[in-house]
């Protein structure tokens, strides 16, 4: 019996007479979506809270599960043929070394690991890179795009406006030419487009004609819209998806690390000696120096006691609006030198924090882009004045690129991801710095705030940072 696989840029399509085989591959990508159970479809019994990833009837799979498809076929001992439609692309450098960008900036020279996912993308056409934060993947996507002709049409998207304007001001340090940006009141669309999802319904019209795509942060980028525009990129044969935290993503909701891999292909793996598994970690970069080491200090927080408050209200009083609390950061600023930065959850409580700290700088989600870059400007390591600035979490959790002394987190929080995210903010190396200090705090006040503050220290042990847990505050 004949099987046959067409490949095309979105989907792909299994046709087989051998009936058991679709099953099988049936069986085999068939994911229960997280939370199933409270869906209204599955109440009514319309739906079993599963979502197929390969069609039995039509055998069609979305074309990044295609090495898991075939890998299955292979084991079966199932003899198939491929018919490959992709869009092709014109790859002007298909392997690269650590001097290929030098052409371009004579002092630079990438990463071994840098080079093995960049070759890796030339070979594949598609897959995600996960490396952790400060490992240099802007570096990836400057070096992917430099391997690609200049007239490809390139597309590059991120969840947040800052995020873009970095991913553009990169391109043009690099000396792309014909660079783009569409987000808030810029519209303009180039060869290469950095965008925001927010923005992309702008240039709904040019999503046919991109041939690659490269999505930064993919972590933040699976919900509806993302998917919706990635289903209409039908052209665009040439697919990365950039994440610090690519292991964490998705947590229990399998289907959520499928759809990545459908859309983008399976994780590229390197070799370099700072990898486990093949992916980049942050101890071994901390060892190598290509970041900087880490201190962690956490301080019991005892005030007040909360010990009956839902999850929303300890925090709010808790950690918001906790006075105790406040004081104690206080204190703590005036014995960090250089350049600081406080996470916050809520906009409450960078409020009072910038009341109480004597000269510190605040942004928030309503500031400008121009104010954003401002103060990240004043943490970036050719900056060398003492500076505490406070934001909510959101605006600088990911992708930002800052270098800090000193980071206090009092945003709180569990998410792996999240945590991770956090911390690579202050481990970019400077000239001015040997190591970060990191700040937080365990809430004995309460039973939600305390298990938080527990798995932030389980996860950033688990990343290898030196952990010291302070039981009284000494400063």
């Amino acid at each position: 019996m004949k099987t046959v696989i067409k490949i095309q840029n979105n989907y792909s399509w299994l046709q087989s007479e051998n009936l058991k085989v679709m099953n099988d591959l049936t069986k085999l990508f068939k994911v229960r979506e997280l939370n199933y159970m409270h869906s209204r479809l599955f109440k009514q019994k319309v739906w079993d809270g599963f979502t197929d990833f390969f069609k039995e009837k039509t055998g069609r799979f979305l074309t990044g599960l295609l090495p898991e498809v075939t890998a299955a076929l292979k084991y079966w001992n199932i003899q198939y043929e491929t018919i490959d439609k992709r869009t092709e692309v014109n790859i002007i450098n298909s392997k690269i070394d650590k001097d290929f960008l030098k052409q371009w900036n004579p002092n630079f020279e990438l990463y071994d690991y840098q080079v093995d996912l960049i070759n890796q993308f030339m070979e594949y056409k598609r897959g995600i890179v996960s490396a952790a934060t400060g490992a240099g993947k802007s570096e990836i996507l400057v070096g992917s795009l430099r391997c690609l002709s200049p007239k490809t049409p390139c597309l590059i998207l991120a969840g947040q406006t800052s995020l873009v304007d970095q991913n553009y001001e990169k391109l043009k340090e690099w000396k792309f030419e014909k660079v783009g940006r569409v987000y808030g009141n810029y519209f303009e669309p180039n060869v290469i487009t950095c965008s925001t999802i927010q923005s992309i319904h702008k240039i709904e019209s040019l999503l046919p004609h991109i041939k690659c795509v490269i999505v930064d942060e993919i972590h933040e980028m699976m919900g509806k819209t993302c998917k919706k525009a990635y289903e209409k990129l039908t052209n665009a044969s040439m697919r990365l998806a950039i994440s610090a935290t690519w292991e964490k993503f998705g947590g229990k909701d399998k289907s959520q690390r499928y759809y990545v891999k459908g859309y983008f292909g399976p994780v590229l793996k390197t070799n370099s000696d700072v990898a486990e598994k093949g992916v980049v970690k942050t101890k071994l970069l901390q060892e190598r120096g290509t970041l900087a080491k880490s201190d962690c200090y956490f301080y019991h927080i005892n005030e007040p006691e909360l010990p009956y408050e839902i999850y929303r209200d300890a925090v709010t009083a808790g950690i918001a609006n906790n006075y105790y609390l406040h004081e104690i950061v206080k204190r703590l600023t005036t014995l960090c030198k250089g350049r600081t930065l406080i996470l916050v959850e809520r906009i409450e409580h960078g409020n009072i924090l910038n009341d109480i700290i004597t000269d510190s700088i605040w942004i928030k989600g309503k500031d400008t882009l121009k104010t954003r870059k401002e103060v990240i400007q004043r943490l970036h390591k050719s900056s060398k004045e003492d500076v505490v600035a406070i934001a909510t979490q959101k605006i600088l959790n990911s992708g930002i690129n800052c270098h800090l002394h000193n980071l206090i987190n009092c945003a709180g929080g569990k998410a792996d991801h999240t945590i991770i995210q956090r911390m690579g903010r202050g481990l970019r190396p400077s000239d001015d710095k040997e190591e970060l200090k990191y700040y937080d705090f365990i809430f004995n006040i309460n039973p939600y705030l305390l298990r938080h503050s527990n798995q932030r220290v389980k996860i950033l042990k688990n990343e290898g940072h030196k952990i010291t847990i302070k039981k009284e505050i000494d400063f």
